[in-house]
C-alpha cells in the first residue's frame, strides 16, 4: 500500500485534534471542579447524580420547615412567658385585694390594672410570624382574639404539623394538658379561653373575676380573692406552665431534626461529589502531562505536514 503524504498529514491531524480534545477535557473538569460535565461523559454517574440531587432538594426543603417550625416555637415560648408574668401579677394583686386594710377606692385601681392584665394577655397570643398568627391553630390568617370580638377566640383547634424530614413530623403548636386535664393543641383558647361568658375557668375568665371580685367589694367577694381567685390563677399557671414544657419538648425536636438533616445533607453533597467530582491533584497532573505530549506531537508533525498548518492549530 503506497502512503501519500495527504493521508500522513489527516492522520497527523486527527491525532492532535484528539489530543487537543483531550486537553479541552481535562480543563474544563479543573475550572468546573467536576468530572462529569456532560451526561455523555457518564450515563450512569449523570443519571445517579440526577436523583442524588433530588434527595438533596428534599433534605433542603425540609430543613426549611424545620427553621420555621423552631421560629414558631420560640415565638410561642416567648409569648406564654408573657402569659405566665400576667399570671403572677394576678395573683399578687389577688393577694393584696383580699388585705381587710384595703379600702374599696383601692381595690378598684386593682381592677383596672387586672384589665389591663387581660388586654396584656390576649396581645400575647395574637404573636405573629411573618404573616401567620400562631395561636389561632390552623386558622392562622386569623387573629386569636380582636377588639369586635372581644374574649370570644377566632381560630380553631387544629393541629398545626410541618414536615420535619425523614419521616419526622413536628407539631408547631405542641399539644399540653391544658386546665381540666384535657390534651389540646396549644391555641389561645386552650390557655386564655373565651372569657367570662363560657365560664371555662381560663384565664380570660379567671382574671375576669378577680375584677369583677375586687369591684364587689362585699364580704363575699373578698374572701373569694383569697380562695377561689387565687385557686384558679394557680390553676392557670399550672396549665401555662404544661404548656411551656410541651414547647420545650418540640423544640428538642427540631434540634434534633435540624441535626440530622445536616447530616443528610452532609451524606448527599458527598454521594454526588463521589459520583461526579473530580481529584483535582490528578486532574492537574493530567493536564500538565496532556499540554507536554500536545506540544511534543505538534513540533513533529511540523516536520511531517506544512508548518503553516501546525502553526494555525498551536
Amino acid at each position: 500500500m503506497r502512503i501519500t503524504n495527504n493521508m500522513v498529514s489527516d492522520r497527523v491531524i486527527s491525532d492532535l485534534q484528539s489530543q487537543y480534545a483531550q486537553l479541552a477535557n481535562t480543563q474544563l473538569s479543573i475550572s468546573t471542579g467536576r468530572r462529569v460535565n456532560n451526561p455523555s461523559d457518564d450515563p450512569t454517574a449523570s443519571s445517579q447524580e440526577r436523583m442524588r440531587l433530588s434527595q438533596l432538594e428534599g433534605i433542603q426543603s425540609a430543613q426549611k420547615s424545620v427553621a420555621t417550625s423552631q421560629t414558631w416555637l420560640n415565638q410561642a415560648e416567648a409569648s406564654i412567658s408573657g402569659v405566665t408574668d400576667v399570671l403572677a401579677r394576678a395573683k399578687e394583686i389577688a393577694t393584696t385585694g383580699a388585705n381587710g386594710s384595703y379600702s374599696q377606692s383601692d381595690r378598684n385601681a386593682l381592677a383596672n390594672e387586672v384589665d389591663q392584665l387581660i388586654k396584656a394577655a390576649k396581645e400575647s397570643l395574637n404573636a405573629k410570624v411573618g404573616s401567620d398568627y400562631i395561636f389561632s391553630g390552623t386558622k392562622s390568617d386569623t387573629p386569636p382574639y380582636s377588639t369586635a370580638t372581644g374574649d370570644a377566640y377566632q381560630g380553631d383547634t387544629g393541629a398545626v404539623v410541618r414536615d420535619g424530614g425523614a419521616g419526622t413530623a413536628l407539631q408547631n403548636n405542641p399539644s399540653f394538658a391544658a386546665l381540666g386535664g384535657t390534651s389540646e393543641p396549644l391555641t389561645a383558647q386552650s390557655v386564655l379561653g373565651n372569657g367570662s361568658a363560657s365560664g371555662d375557668g381560663r384565664v380570660l375568665d379567671a382574671l375576669t373575676q378577680l375584677a369583677a371580685h375586687l369591684r364587689g367589694g362585699t364580704t363575699a367577694d373578698v374572701q373569694a380573692l383569697g380562695s377561689s381567685d387565687l385557686t384558679a390563677l394557680e390553676n392557670n399557671r399550672i396549665a401555662v406552665s404544661n404548656a411551656t414544657s410541651a414547647i420545650g419538648a418540640m423544640s428538642n425536636r427540631a434540634t434534633a431534626a435540624t441535626s440530622r438533616l445536616e447530616d443528610l445533607e452532609d451524606g448527599a453533597k458527598t454521594s454526588i461529589d463521589d459520583l461526579t467530582g473530580v481529584d483535582m491533584a490528578q486532574a492537574i497532573t493530567d493536564f500538565s502531562t496532556q499540554s507536554a505530549a500536545y506540544q511534543a506531537s505538534l513540533k513533529v508533525g511540523a516536520q511531517i505536514i506544512q508548518p503553516s498548518l501546525l502553526q494555525f492549530l498551536s
